[in-house]
């Protein structure tokens, strides 16, 4: 009844709408949790706040959130703009992850097309136990549309995000889908434990890293490329400088904690794993010097993918990739989570 006396309700589940450095955004919280979302730039969540102990999951990269109306690149990356753009937070990669490679005619850049363009959304539920914003986007140079809806419920620490691809084509398309939530201080620190559950693999590309290439070990221990035996459960400091980036293959859940023993809390994923079969750890402990990073990103990102190649092309040369017919839709279901462990 107290609804009635309020323009603008300030309690429970509520949603705002503004414009940030040039980016339309939209916030969705509530007793619990806020989450932040820039819908011009491919619905990146940009915050993850738990709110009883006002810490923000995601890591914050030193280029901040750049205004599209107003930065001009200096000259055309290969790769396209991800990497001059990329905020930190959490992305969603598709149709291609990783490397730019050309698809059946289009070049595909960095981290494929969805997570570069700008989103409609449609508010599904505005009420005070229930929140639901459904965002939607076309891609350019593929034939899709994806759809996704973003819930929260009242005391609910929880974010569910229900997605569907629908293939607008006429001919039958692969694509590589992942996600890409990365953490950073002031969560992340050394006191730091990655929890998996059941048995699962590591397993190594060709990427230059603290880990020998194409190799195999079982989570967690790995050895490195010094001959010494690693826990990669554990975190490291910053001033390790260790470049680590690698898959988490044959996994009995799509399911993971990241817990900070200092703070006593956790941020969690879950999802399914028949579209997601792989988690790609990605760990540059300010390792790399050069561009992007010049030793400044002291990040930890647990991505559920759909695949452990590094592009597109290379999922198709090994026969994988997810395939959708003409006028398919494939749908799948994550969840994101603040854990409290002094509760």
């Amino acid at each position: 009844m107290i609804e009635k006396y309020l323009n603008q309700r300030n309690y429970g589940c509520r949603i705002r709408e503004y414009i940030y450095n040039g980016n339309k955004v939209l916030t969705m919280e509530n007793e619990l949790i806020k989450i932040s979302i820039l819908a011009d730039k491919g619905t990146d969540i940009y915050e993850f706040i738990y709110k009883p102990k006002d810490i923000d999951f995601m890591w914050h990269s030193f280029n901040g959130i750049r205004n599209p109306g107003k930065y001009v690149e200096s000259c055309e990356q290969p790769g396209g703009s991800f990497l001059d753009r990329y905020e930190g937070g959490w992305q969603e990669l598709f149709p291609n992850i990783g490397a730019p490679c050309e698809y059946m005619g289009a070049a595909l850049g960095t981290h494929g097309e969805v997570c570069k363009l700008p989103w409609e959304y449609t508010i599904l539920k505005d009420q005070v136990d229930e929140i639901q914003v459904k965002f939607t986007v076309r891609t350019v140079r593929t034939p899709y549309l994806l759809e996704k809806t973003f819930t929260i419920k009242r005391n609910d620490p929880v974010l569910t995000i229900d997605e569907q691809v629908t293939n607008e084509g006429s001919a039958e398309m692969q694509f590589a889908w992942g996600h890409h939530p990365a953490v950073g201080p002031l969560f992340l620190d050394d006191s730091c434990l990655i929890h998996l559950n059941g048995q699962c693999k590591i397993k190594t590309t060709d990427i230059p890293m603290a880990l020998p290439k194409n190799s195999e070990f079982m989570w967690p221990y790995a050895q490195d490329i010094d001959g010494n035996t690693r826990d990669l459960s554990k975190v490291l400091p910053p001033d390790k400088k260790t470049y680590l980036e690698f898959a988490i293959a044959d996994i009995e859940e799509g399911k993971y904690c990241i817990e900070n023993k200092n703070l006593q809390i956790g941020f969690g994923m879950e999802w399914d794993k028949t579209r997601f079969p792989y988690i790609w750890l990605w760990a540059p402990n300010c390792a790399l010097d050069g561009y992007p990073w010049y030793g400044r990103n002291y990040t930890l990102a647990l991505e559920p993918w759909s695949t452990m190649h590094p592009n597109l092309e290379k999922v198709i040369s090994h026969n994988e990739g997810i395939k959708i017919r003409p006028g398919e839709t494939i749908r799948t279901q994550l969840k994101a989570r603040a854990i409290d462990f002094s509760r």
